[in-house]
């Protein structure tokens, strides 16, 4: 669940109670033969002992296209995929053809990770374990040059469409407005505690910065459910709007339908796209597939 700016910024003053909590290490399994980028299927993870749902790890496949072979992947898009209603825990990996053939025919760096919501049967807080893990990964993928660090976008289909919009929204940094983070740091200093970095402070109990946040270029939901529980915000909306506007500034928000789609999709599409105009005061593209039904 996305907490709204008030929520966020009392916490620190129930941390000035409690004392600080500590970081819980995550660690990042990142083949050396990946760092190459030599064209291929790799396998990487990341293991977490404080997952909601997973069990201490989520598996992720990186396919770097024989047709970049011969290109500069650092200027490369990056597309996350997450697949829907499966429970089948090597779906991401062995059963995404459909997804490394269109990598080759655009041209784009995948990474397939594992729902862990469709895989614990159907627990919602799966989703988040999915969108913490594939956080890490990015942020070493960047660092590795592997692609470009502002064209990295969280995707998925179905059930998968969920966890593209919740990667995007709830991996934002909130601090990257600085107004906010200044607010942050002046209640934190009138609550008695001494910090310089307020992100770093925020998210020090929930395994860090880079697990936490990315700086995704945007999503696509294609034909996608959404839940609103998951996406609470402050409702004194007014409040919000600017702050969520000037942080999604620029952003692909892309939400898709079919005509003919499942009855859940088509309530639930419309409603995340109303959920980006109420609370960010943004504008996403909806489009409507004509003729097509739940198939991506």
């Amino acid at each position: 669940m996305r907490n709204s700016p008030v929520f966020v910024l009392s916490v620190i003053i129930f941390l000035a109670v409690l004392g600080d909590a500590k970081l819980i290490a995550q660690s990042l399994t990142f083949p050396t033969t990946l760092a190459s980028g030599k064209p291929g299927l790799y396998d990487v993870s990341v293991q977490y002992s404080k997952f909601d749902v997973a069990p201490g790890v989520v598996r992720m496949m990186v396919y770097i296209p024989q047709s970049l072979q011969d290109a500069a992947l650092s200027e490369r898009p990056a597309i996350i995929f997450f697949h829907g209603n499966s429970q089948d825990k090597n779906y991401y990996r062995n059963s995404v053809a459909y997804m490394t053939q269109r990598a080759e025919k655009f041209r784009f760096v995948l990474i397939s990770v594992q729902n862990w919501w469709m895989l614990s049967g159907g627990n919602v807080d799966g989703a988040d374990d999915s969108r913490r893990a594939v956080n890490l990964l990015m942020h070493r993928m960047v660092d590795e040059d592997l692609c470009n660090r502002d064209k990295v976008y969280p995707t998925g289909f179905s059930a998968g469409g969920f966890n593209a919009v919740l990667t995007f929204f709830n991996s934002i940094d909130e601090f990257r407005d600085k107004e906010f983070a200044a607010t942050y740091l002046q209640i934190a200093h009138e609550s008695g505690l001494e910090i310089s970095d307020p992100a770093a402070h925020y998210y020090e109990g929930g395994g860090g910065v880079a697990f936490n946040t990315f700086p995704y270029a945007g999503f696509a939901s294609f034909k996608g459910n959404y839940y609103e529980s998951f996406f609470q915000m402050n409702p004194m909306v007014e409040d919000g709007q600017p702050h969520f506007k000037k942080l999604l500034e620029g952003k692909v928000l892309f939400i898709a339908v079919g005509s003919n789609d499942v009855p859940r999709v088509k309530e639930q599409a419309p409603q995340a796209a109303e959920f980006f105009r109420m609370y960010t005061d943004t504008e996403p593209t909806f489009k409507i597939y004509q003729g097509e039904g739940h198939v991506l």
